[in-house]
């Protein structure tokens, strides 16, 4: 797809870099980490909305913007940035290649401002639809091969549901202020009669169910109906 004159290959679901530079672009002005960066697409278009872009990435050799600096940077090691140095931090579709969330997560958090901002794009495995698939198969999704010679690129190793996910962003020191999916995923609807039971299931639950298992957020429409990703917004508040 043409991006402001550029061509990008992604690997990642189109629709979430338009929905994160959609929230960004009214925010003022200021330093972004984009990581992992891929081949830049949204370090491009947050390069063109005006703020100051810093890309990081495993493999570097892909990057198509001359203009934005790129470094060599591992979402399992210690990211190549002093503390407190962004404003903003994008990890699309990262975690979920990362061997310690916890760490990753810390690593965002150390390398942000106060009150920073960090967005980021994960599956969703916790819509109808894995739930059902970790039913029948056991697991949330397909089994993806294993080569001890390049770990990094086997696919999604860390696969927590949201509850989970939260938790580890909670550790870092995030709290989230928004969730929202890339897209309705409407060939699930055939599933809205267990989504219906699960949604009883969180009313019936209580508050015990939302202080110990965070079930309001967890079957919320927009993540038991959400599409292949889940957008997370949250703020870094210690």
């Amino acid at each position: 797809m043409l991006i402001h004159g550029r061509e990008f290959q992604i690997a990642s679901l189109k629709e979430i870099h338009f929905k994160i530079v959609d929230r960004m672009k009214t925010m003022p002005k200021g330093k972004v980490l984009d990581f992992p960066a891929g081949t830049g697409r949204l370090s491009w278009m947050l390069h063109h909305e005006g703020f100051d872009v810093q890309a990081a990435d495993i493999g570097t050799e892909g990057f198509c913007n001359p203009e934005i600096p790129i470094v060599k940077g591992d979402l399992d090691g210690r990211f190549p940035f002093e503390d407190g140095f962004f404003d903003y931090a994008c990890c699309v579709d990262g975690p979920e290649h990362a061997e310690n969330i916890y760490h990753t997560f810390r690593e965002f958090s150390r390398v942000l401002k106060k009150d920073g901002l960090f967005m980021m794009s994960y599956p969703n495995y916790s819509n109808i639809e894995s739930r059902m698939r970790n039913i029948f198969y056991g697991i949330l999704e397909p089994v993806e091969p294993y080569n001890a010679k390049d770990y990094k690129n086997n696919g999604h190793i860390s696969r927590p549901p949201y509850a989970l996910l939260k938790m580890a962003l909670n550790y870092a020191g995030f709290e989230i202020e928004s969730i929202e999916s890339e897209k309705i995923k409407y060939n699930q609807l055939f599933l809205l009669p267990m989504t219906l039971i699960i949604f009883l299931f969180t009313i019936i639950k209580g508050e015990k169910g939302i202080k110990k298992y965070w079930l309001n957020e967890s079957n919320s429409w927009k993540v038991l109906m959400g599409g292949n990703g889940l957008i997370i917004r949250s703020r870094k508040v210690r």
